[in-house]
C-alpha cells in the first residue's frame, strides 16, 4: 500500500470512526431526555378527569389498571399503502402505515396479502405482534415472514405492527416496552381501528396471534377490545405480574434502557407487586381473560429458558376456571421459538380461526 493509500485508509477510517460517535452521542442524548421526561410524567401524573361531552377519562388509555383503560376508545382511518414489494411466494408484500392519533404517531407495519379473490366482507385479518427483538435492529421487512405468508397462502390479511420507536417506526415515539407502559397496547388498539376503516379487510374477523412480548400484548389488547375472534399465543409471558416479578425479568426490560426506566420508575411510584398486589392485579390481563370475548389458543414448549412454561399453564388454569372455551397445546421440549412446532401450531391456530369465519 502507498503512503497517499494509507494516509486516505486512515483518514476514511477515522471519518468513519467520528461519525458513529456522533450517532452514539445523540442517541444517548435523546435517550436520557426522554427518560427524564418519563420520570417527571411518573411522579407528577396527570388527573384521570372527565372531558366535556365525552364518556372516558383524558388519560385512560394509559392507565395500567385495565378497568380504567378498558373505558379508553380507539379511532383511526383506513390503513394506506406506503411500498408495494410485489409478490414473493405467491403472497403480496407491502409495507403500510396506520394513524396513532391518541399519541399523534403515523406508524408503519408489514401486510401480506393473499392472491386469491377479495370475499365480498373483505378478507379475513391476523394481527401479528411480534416477540422482543432490539428496536434498533428490529426489522420490518423480514421478521415473522414465514409465519406471514403461511396465512396469507390460505386466505389472511397479515399485518404485523412494528410497535413505536423500532423498524420503520423508529422515528415514532420512543419503543417503551410491553408490560409496564401502555404504549404497544396503543399501537394495537389504534391499528384495529384502522383494520375496522380499510375496505378491503373484514372487520368482523378480526384475530390476534403473539409470540413471547407480542403474545402479552395481544392478551392485553384481546381484554380490552370485544372485536377480537381470537387469540393465538406462542410461549407467552401471560402470567400475573406477581408471578412475573418473582419469576421473570424480561429480556426486553433490561436490554432496552427506555422500558427499564419505565420500570424502575413504575415500581418506584407504585411499589412492587408484592407490595402493593392490588394495584398489579387490577394491572394483570389473567385476571381479565374471563371478560374477553376472545377465544384463546395457547402453545407452549416444555423446555422454553426464556419464558417460564408454567406462565401459560396458569393462563389454562385460569381460563378453565373462569369457565372460558380455550385451547391448550404443549411441545414437549420444545424451545422458546417454536420452530420445529411452527407446523403444527399454523394447522391448528388455521382450524380453529376457519371454524369462526
Amino acid at each position: 500500500m502507498t503512503l497517499k493509500k494509507l494516509r486516505k485508509s486512515i483518514t476514511g477510517r477515522y471519518r468513519h470512526e467520528y461519525g458513529l460517535l456522533l450517532i452514539a452521542a445523540f442517541l444517548v442524548v435523546f435517550v436520557a431526555a426522554y427518560l427524564i421526561n418519563i420520570n417527571h410524567q411518573l411522579a407528577h401524573p396527570k388527573q384521570n378527569t372527565y372531558i366535556q361531552g365525552r364518556a372516558e377519562p383524558d388519560e385512560a388509555y394509559k392507565d395500567m389498571n385495565l378497568s380504567v383503560a378498558a373505558k379508553a376508545t380507539y379511532t383511526s382511518t383506513a390503513i394506506t399503502n406506503y411500498k408495494d414489494l410485489g409478490m414473493v411466494r405467491d403472497v403480496r408484500h407491502i409495507i403500510v402505515r396506520f394513524k396513532v392519533p391518541k399519541d399523534d404517531l403515523v406508524e408503519s407495519a408489514m401486510l401480506t396479502l393473499p392472491t386469491t379473490a377479495q370475499p365480498t366482507k373483505g378478507y379475513p385479518v391476523i394481527i401479528l405482534c411480534h416477540g422482543y427483538v432490539n428496536p434498533v435492529y428490529y426489522s420490518t421487512e423480514k421478521a415473522y415472514l414465514g409465519d406471514m405468508e403461511f396465512y396469507s397462502q390460505h386466505g389472511y390479511a397479515v399485518v404485523k405492527p412494528d410497535f413505536r420507536g423500532q423498524g420503520f417506526s423508529i422515528s415514532a415515539g420512543a419503543p417503551e416496552g410491553a408490560y409496564y407502559s401502555m404504549a404497544y397496547n396503543t399501537d394495537v388498539m389504534s391499528l384495529i381501528a384502522a383494520v375496522k376503516k380499510t375496505p378491503y379487510l373484514d372487520k368482523n374477523h378480526i384475530n390476534l396471534w403473539g409470540h413471547s412480548l407480542g403474545a402479552y400484548i395481544a392478551m392485553r389488547a384481546s381484554v380490552l377490545s370485544p372485536d377480537i375472534k381470537n387469540t393465538i399465543l406462542l410461549a407467552g409471558p401471560v402470567a400475573s405480574f406477581r408471578d412475573m416479578y418473582t419469576a421473570y425479568v424480561a429480556i426486553s426490560d433490561t436490554n432496552n434502557a427506555v422500558a427499564a426506566a419505565i420500570r424502575a420508575a413504575q415500581l418506584t411510584q407504585h411499589g412492587t407487586p408484592i407490595s402493593n398486589p392490588q394495584f398489579w392485579d387490577n394491572a394483570s390481563p389473567i385476571n381479565y381473560a374471563g371478560k374477553s370475548k376472545s377465544f384463546y389458543q395457547i402453545h407452549v414448549g416444555t423446555a422454553d429458558a426464556t419464558v417460564p412454561p408454567q406462565f401459560s399453564s396458569d393462563l389454562d388454569r385460569a381460563l378453565a376456571k373462569d369457565g372460558i372455551k380455550h385451547e391448550y397445546f404443549v411441545y414437549p421440549g420444545a424451545d422458546h421459538g417454536l420452530v420445529a412446532e411452527r407446523d403444527s401450531i399454523w394447522s391448528r391456530s388455521l382450524d380453529r380461526m376457519n371454524s369462526t369465519k
